[in-house]
């Protein structure tokens, strides 16, 4: 049952790890994705293909170096 307060009542904000994911790490990882998109489309400009090709070479790089760099499970 909702008591008389609940209107009046403020509840309590964010905490305060979630307000610097919000304001501080998501807007940089965003600029970051415009970013690489960005350099996608001048890489493919450049190499008169169409941007898929750039976007899956880019992935395949990704790909391979995360292969290379994070330890194999054994």
């Amino acid at each position: 049952m909702v008591s008389q307060a609940y209107m009046t009542e403020k509840p309590a904000g964010p905490s305060p790890v979630k307000v610097f994911f919000d304001q501080k790490v998501m807007p940089v990882a965003i600029n970051a994705a415009g970013d690489f998109e960005g350099v996608l489309e001048r890489v493919a400009i450049g190499a008169r293909r169409a941007p898929v090709a750039s976007l899956a070479a880019a992935l395949g790089v990704g790909t391979l170096v995360m292969l290379c760099v994070v330890p194999r499970r054994t």
